[in-house]
């Protein structure tokens, strides 16, 4: 299997299961609780690393007891910790995440040390023998960390090693100038539908393929667009490809799009064609979303696989 640098948040989630959600000011008395490690980029690590790539970490933790449980769960898991530093001055991110009824979640989080990474605790290092660097979105939220994720691409590019960027729900309006002036060093470019009006400044509405095509234009040479209706969708320059996705029973949709990206990786270094990308990818993230939380419960490649077999016609 490959090697997998990945840059972007460690936190620990607080996961609360509430039955409904209350007005300002009022109460929400949760059915279930549950605390463990969490992070856009550390999810889409343990998913690789539990389907046999070495994924290497590059984050910030504070010096504290969250931050040491996240080193401990991250090497169980087996991801390399080597490059993750710790900050005296801010904790360990922590995420409360509510879970309604219908499985989708809402989060709240303070960003804390991760955003304290600088770019000078990006190690070249870090890329020897790399196959594909990884970012999450969330990186590019604030500095010093969003100029330590340039660093990072920059090194990443110079060895010729694909990049690929996760921009989760909620932040591609805001880290949009950023995100359209690294078009030309990125490979691919996963996201919602729903958010790629917001990364072009459209409005929601907007036909999907005149801005898969701006993109793709300004340089990037693939966009994974996590939903669209039915189905999941793979653009490049070469046309488009597609995969329905699964119908399974929604627990907690948190970490689906870090497992979804997983998918993609995998399938772009086992060289896939773009359907059976948007398959695999699918898997993981349908898998994801049976289970409570993200971190330690990130599905295989196995397990993902072990999907598609059962829904594959014979």
């Amino acid at each position: 299997m490959a090697v997998v640098v990945l840059l972007g948040d460690i936190n620990i989630d607080l996961v609360l299961d509430i039955p409904a959600y209350p007005a300002e000011g009022g109460e929400a008395i949760a059915t279930r609780q549950t605390v463990a490690i969490g992070g856009s980029a550390t999810n889409t690590a343990i998913a690789l690393a539990r389907s046999g790539h070495e994924a290497r970490m590059i984050g910030h933790i504070g010096n504290d007891a969250w931050g040491r449980q996240a080193l401990c769960d991250l090497s169980a898991a087996g991801v390399v910790t080597d490059w993750i530093g710790t900050d005296p001055s801010e904790p360990t991110q922590i995420n409360v995440v509510t879970v309604g009824t219908s499985g989708e979640r809402t989060m709240f989080a303070y960003r804390g040390a991760n955003a304290r990474l600088a770019p000078e605790a990006v190690a070249e290092d870090a890329f020897e023998a790399a196959s594909l660097f990884h970012l999450s979105g969330y990186a590019l939220l604030q500095a010093p960390q969003s100029a330590a994720a340039r660093r990072a691409i920059d090194l990443a590019a110079a060895q010729n090693i694909p990049v690929s960027l996760d921009i989760p729900g909620g932040v591609a309006a805001t880290i949009a100038a950023d995100v359209l002036t690294l078009l030309p060093k990125l490979d691919t470019i996963m996201l919602g539908s729903a958010d790629l009006p917001r990364l072009l400044h459209r409005p929601q509405g907007s036909d999907l393929e005149p801005m898969v095509a701006a993109l793709l234009a300004g340089g990037v040479r693939r966009i994974a667009l996590k939903g669209n209706g039915a189905l999941s969708l793979l653009s490049h320059q070469g046309g488009n490809d597609s995969a329905p996705w699964f119908t399974v029973d929604v627990t907690d949709t948190t970490g689906a799009g870090d497992a979804f990206a997983a998918g993609h990786i995998h399938g772009r270094l086992a060289g896939l064609g773009g359907h059976d990308c948007c398959r695999l990818a699918n898997a993981f993230g349908a898998v994801a979303v049976t289970r409570k939380g993200a971190g330690l419960a990130m599905p295989s490649l196995e397990e993902a696989l072990r999907l598609t077999d059962a829904r594959t016609p014979r």
